[in-house]
């Protein structure tokens, strides 16, 4: 077992030299900050939804629905773009989803008509799910050892897009129009577009031999029928579950049954995502130095017991602590996304873990619509400690993940 960081100033040092040195940190940093654009943007379709409404003389459904069709999309495309990547490489998909969210972007920013909005939402949703698969399987292949740091790493910077550029788009909206809100991030993409065709590997993940759609089919559906692959697939999507209430629910929880400001609700809201940048990396990190089948159950139980404690607390400054703490679950993705892929075959890995998001994606997709009838129906407080429970299943559950076998070095 590996010894404490005591300082961890020499340790932050030897994560840059070992992790963006050379050619393998030019694909780390160039894949995180391609992350860092798509969910950044992502959220700021639901930031500037109003002036968006506004524009196009929307109600609240319709409104709301843009942002359930991006996820739809999204979620739909995680498997295709797996297939795309196993046969094609892990860069041709990058640029592709790079590509289409920017033209997504490009005409959500000049749209007309609504329709034509609409589209560009549909077209930023392609590319986030063509981007989302090949973002984890070309780094566990760049960095087969460190697989675990690598995607906590491309995590947080998706973080740090969460928490910037949705402020940064409202205030370029206030100060120049809610279409300059979106173009600003136009050159952003074409950058991160080129840069990815120019730093990553042409070859990287590429299957050589025969290879066909049905036969990769079938390895697919095989690799999906193992009692491991399926046992880490039911956590995944009891952990999204979770989220997805989670941060659907959080603020309006906060100001309606806490009676907290709406200010003191967002900025706690802020806190969790945050907390969730530190999270990602350390636990990802401490995916690489410690058994990861140990570490999920761990953490999976430590959420759980953080969301238990919500309803039965009230004071700001223990809800400040929670919501910075409860980013924890944040960190396990990381963890789960490495574990993951290493118990799929190697020639169908992309493929296989776009399978499986695309089944804990629009599974657990229903976690907000869950959240939201128990609130309806005057049980706010009973919908976090559902949640809280959902968590302890899924603890039991992983606890019969196994350990797995040493990957060799890529």
């Amino acid at each position: 077992m590996s010894r404490p960081l005591h300082r961890p100033l020499d340790a932050l040092r030897r994560l840059r030299v070992t992790m963006f040195a050379g050619a393998s940190g030019r694909v780390l940093t160039t894949v995180a900050f391609g992350w860092l654009l798509v969910l950044g943007v992502r959220l700021v379709i639901p930031t500037l939804l109003p002036r968006i409404s506004a524009e196009f003389g929307l109600g609240h459904t319709v409104g709301g629905s843009l942002f359930t069709l991006l996820l739809v999309v999204a979620a739909l495309m995680q498997f295709p773009g797996g297939v795309l990547a196993d046969r094609a490489g892990g860069r041709a998909v990058l640029f592709l989803g790079l590509l289409f969210t920017g033209l997504g972007v490009l005409l959500m920013t000049v749209a007309p008509l609504f329709v034509a909005f609409v589209v560009g939402v549909g077209l930023f949703g392609l590319g986030t799910g063509l981007y989302g698969t090949p973002r984890v399987t070309v780094l566990s292949t760049i960095f087969p050892e460190r697989d675990g740091t690598a995607i906590g790493i491309t995590s947080a910077a998706g973080n740090v897009g969460t928490a910037v550029l949705p402020v940064v788009a409202t205030a370029v909206a206030v100060a120049f129009g809610w279409r300059n809100g979106f173009a600003f991030a136009l050159p952003l993409f074409v950058a991160t577009t080129a840069a990815v065709w120019v730093v990553v590997p042409a070859d990287l993940e590429r299957s050589g031999g025969e290879r066909t759609v049905r036969g990769d089919g079938r390895l697919v559906l095989r690799a999906m029928r193992d009692s491991t692959v399926v046992r880490a697939t039911v956590v995944m999507m009891v952990v999204f579950f979770v989220y997805q209430g989670f941060t659907a629910f959080l603020p309006t929880y906060y100001v309606e049954v806490k009676s907290l400001s709406e200010d003191v609700a967002a900025t706690l809201y802020g806190a969790f995502f945050a907390g969730g940048i530190l999270a990602q990396v350390a636990f990802g990190n401490l995916g690489d130095r410690y058994p990861p089948h140990r570490l999920i159950p761990l953490l999976v139980g430590v959420s759980g017991g953080l969301i238990l404690l919500l309803p039965f607390t009230d004071d700001v400054a223990s809800l400040a602590v929670l919501s910075v703490l409860s980013s924890a679950q944040l960190g396990f993705w990381p963890i789960a996304f490495s574990y993951t892929i290493g118990t799929l075959p190697e020639e169908v890995r992309s493929s296989g873990l776009g399978l499986l998001r695309t089944v804990y994606l629009l599974v657990g997709s229903l976690g907000s619509v869950a959240v939201g009838v128990l609130a309806d129906a005057g049980h706010f407080d009973g919908a976090f400690l559902f949640l809280g429970g959902c968590m302890f299943l899924a603890v039991l559950w992983s606890l019969g993940l196994p350990a797995l076998a040493a990957r060799p070095n890529s």
